[in-house]
């Protein structure tokens, strides 16, 4: 099956219940419900709750924008690390759990964040800036430790650049707002840090690129 090729700007947004931004997603696990991984794209436009979600672990990268901090609900405060405070900063992907309620506040005005979500015990998965922080950062577990695994690679563009492919010299350009979704793993094969390639130097506390590999168990043979 060839990679998905688009823009994310394409995606019908979904607007918030509380009005306070929208989102568009990406890419979502259409063969199980509840999904076990899904790929979203936030523009949040004022201060307000976050919505929890019970089960998941959450990766969050601030593609444009100052940042966002994320306060625990008092009832939550004590499960959260730092106090209840997450500081969720421009090109840096940030991990945490999505069963805490919190409320979230603007650092320096709207911003567009990048979310992955994965359901523990059925999905893990890897996350990396490429122009912002190179360590990948885990989200997930999976409950059938040593079997055998899918593995599926998204890569999202914040800035103009080419997504290098596993393929000896085989590379596709990549607009800013563009994002490739291989869900038959090939991509997989080349270094996530060595994924995408920057046309132009990456700003300052900025990200050029997000590089998410999500591992899920591999249906049974019949």
């Amino acid at each position: 099956m060839r990679p998905l090729h688009a823009s994310w700007l394409a995606v019908t947004p979904e607007p918030w219940k509380n009005g306070g931004g929208v989102t568009r997603t990406l890419s979502v696990d259409a063969a199980r419900q509840p999904p076990r991984w899904r790929v979203s794209v936030a523009d949040i436009d004022r201060d307000g709750p976050y919505s929890r979600f019970p089960g998941y672990d959450r990766v969050s990268v601030v593609l444009t924008g100052g940042g966002v901090e994320l306060v625990a609900d008092a009832a939550d405060g004590a499960e959260v690390a730092d106090a209840g405070r997450i500081r969720l900063a421009p090109g840096v992907a940030t991990a945490f759990a999505g069963d805490a309620g919190f409320q979230s506040r603007l650092v320096h005005g709207p911003v567009r964040v990048l979310n992955l979500f994965v359901l523990r015990g059925a999905a893990a998965a890897s996350v990396v800036c490429v122009g912002g922080g190179q360590s990948a950062v885990e989200a997930g577990g999976l409950a059938q430790d040593g079997a055998a695994m899918h593995m599926l690679r998204l890569v999202v563009a914040a800035q103009a650049g080419r997504l290098n492919q596993a393929a000896a010299d085989a590379s596709v350009a990549l607009a800013a707002g563009d994002y490739v979704v291989d869900v038959s793993g090939v991509s997989c094969g080349i270094d996530a840090r060595h994924a995408f390639a920057p046309a132009q130097p990456t700003a300052r506390d900025g990200v050029a690129a997000v590089v998410l590999d999500v591992r899920v168990p591999a249906p049974a043979a019949v």
